[in-house]
């Protein structure tokens, strides 16, 4: 047999599918280390550098094999053992990622040191497809150019494909791991799309294992993981109170299981708190949904109030359906958009303003510039409040997280108080609370942090902000 030739067609085929992969892979890998280590920026960076630099080590190697051999069936070869890489990590990251985050303190290590145990493989694999795909593709010195465009172009199409595929489709309609499940399935697929026929019987043999192993169940744990366009939510119990994660560091929302129309964290008692001392609350904005559990807890409290609540992934609303026992009070009106945006575009006045929007111990950086709390001061009314739920400390770098999150509020509020969950740590749940007007609210103090200048949309170091709270 010819290993040499392959049909017309085929090789751009492969360069489309190869690229789709390429990219929901990448996505799927930020994803499966959420639960774990984080969704931060820090993580995006190690999942991004490292699949690049296998995918360059993969091109060298590819390229020296491709003119050593230059056979059509090492590509088959080359997409097998990339969907075996594949699996073995669709296997182990669950326990991987738990075994880097317990060895290892530092996010920024974190995210290198998963990336490179899970995903360097299977990037070098399909990083070796490409240059065989262009030795087989070039006829001549004559055509050199426009052959290796073509296969780069469609290359770069499929990539396209799949990140809008994954992103707007697969995300909210499957999980990461059942979205892992479809490139294996294609990786499969492009090892019989290359001379089928040549080792026909070995080849079967590896494509039917790789195929009844990933679709083997895996072992159910007690915690549920639940996956949208916009993020990887862990739904789990602990101590008669069911609680919703992004991340590793800190539950975003939770409910008694005892006890479900009670507030259960300390930071969700204080701002109603805050709503309860308020003279005025007819029109409340609350800045992050969560499980909306906060939201309802108002609106059952203060029929007469008018809730809006903006939260970025309108998923949410289902999952705290379904999860959280919400019912959708007839005064709740949720607003799915950024926080930012919708602060930038509304024209509502609002009498209390709740800032809620803390994302596995993370604060968004567009919620910490001088553009956002001129944008907050305009939709707070004269005589309206402002509080904010914030991580963050009263010493050293833990100081430098709360000055950063303080300073485009008292910008705008002459008065500025707060209360904190454990005063004698570091680090901890405080509530801001900002207005206009000189009032004591019960259970604060003043916040006496000396005015900074605060950070603008062009420049804010919020990763390493945060972070270097964290290893306080």
């Amino acid at each position: 047999m010819n290993v040499f030739r392959m049909r017309a067609g085929k090789l751009e085929v492969i360069a489309f599918i190869s690229g789709f992969v390429l990219m929901v892979f990448e996505l799927v890998g930020a994803r499966i280390l959420a639960p774990s280590i984080g969704s931060s920026t820090y993580v995006w960076t190690s999942v991004i550098g490292i699949i690049i630099m296998a995918l360059s080590v993969g091109y060298w190697l590819g390229g020296k094999l491709a003119d050593r051999r230059g056979y059509a069936v090492d590509i088959a070869w080359l997409a097998l053992a990339c969907a075996m890489a594949m699996t073995v990590m669709l296997l182990t990251y669950e326990g991987v990622t738990t075994w880097v985050a317990e060895s290892v303190e530092d996010p920024r290590l974190q995210g290198i040191e998963a990336s490179l145990l899970l995903f360097t493989p299977s990037s070098v694999l399909l990083g070796m497809i490409s240059p065989y795909l262009a030795k087989l593709k070039v006829r001549s010195l004559a055509t050199t150019g426009r052959s290796i465009a073509s296969l780069s172009a469609l290359n770069s199409v499929g990539g396209i494909t799949g990140t809008f595929v994954a992103g707007f489709i697969l995300f909210g309609m499957i999980g990461s791991r059942e979205t892992l499940l479809i490139v294996i399935a294609m990786m499969v697929a492009i090892s019989w799309l290359v001379v089928p026929r040549h080792q026909w019987k070995l080849r079967s043999a590896i494509s039917a294992v790789v195929l009844v192993v990933i679709l083997i169940p895996v072992s159910a744990t007690s915690a549920l993981q639940i996956d949208t366009p916009s993020a990887r939510y862990t739904i789990f119990e602990r101590d008669n109170v069911r609680l919703l994660a992004t991340g590793p560091y800190a539950a975003q929302s939770g409910m008694s299981l005892v006890y479900p129309n009670e507030l259960v964290f300390w930071y969700t008692e204080r701002l109603a708190q805050v709503v309860e001392q308020a003279t005025n609350k007819q029109r409340i904005l609350v800045l992050g949904g969560g499980a909306f559990t906060l939201p309802q807890y108002l609106a059952y409290k203060y029929p007469e109030s008018v809730i809006d609540v903006v939260e970025i992934d309108p998923e949410l609303a289902q999952i705290a359906r379904d999860h959280f026992r919400y019912h959708d009070p007839s005064n709740v009106r949720l607003i799915f958009d950024d926080a930012r945006v919708y602060v930038n575009k509304t024209q509502e006045l609002y009498d209390i303003v709740l800032v809620d929007v803390y994302g596995d111990a993370h604060v968004p950086f567009t919620l910490l510039t001088s553009e956002y709390g001129q944008q907050i001061a305009r939709i707070t009314a004269s005589h309206g409040v402002v509080a904010v739920n914030a991580i963050a400390g009263l010493e050293n770098a833990c100081r430098s997280q709360l000055e950063a999150l303080d300073a485009p509020y008292r910008a705008q509020f002459a008065n500025a108080r707060y209360a904190i969950q454990r005063p004698h740590e570091s680090r901890s749940n405080m509530i801001l609370i900002y207005s206009h007007q000189s009032e004591q609210w019960r259970g604060t103090q003043m916040l006496d942090l000396p005015p900074k200048v605060a950070y603008t949309d062009n420049f804010v170091p919020a990763e390493r902000l945060q972070h270097a709270c964290r290893q306080q």
